[in-house]
């Protein structure tokens, strides 16, 4: 699965040390995944799931000095 985010990177800085994190929850909460971006430049990650099903993901960014958040399901 590829997540992209449509941020003006021209304020994106890094936050802890990747320009953006992701985290992903299986419904179960059994199944934790932490991505970073596919490429330093681009808030766009890539993942893979074990089973279908629904997954929580939390999105973070650092824009104009703030850390960002944006909560999905899939």
């Amino acid at each position: 699965m590829t997540v992209t985010f449509d941020l003006d990177k021209t304020n994106l800085t890094p936050y802890l040390g990747a320009l953006g994190h992701v985290v992903i929850l299986n419904e179960s909460a059994q199944q934790y995944l932490h991505v970073h971006p596919a490429h330093q430049e681009e808030p766009i990650f890539e993942t893979q799931f074990e089973q279908p099903g629904l997954y929580k993901i939390w999105a973070e960014f650092k824009q104009n000095g703030k850390v960002r958040e944006f909560p999905l399901i899939v």
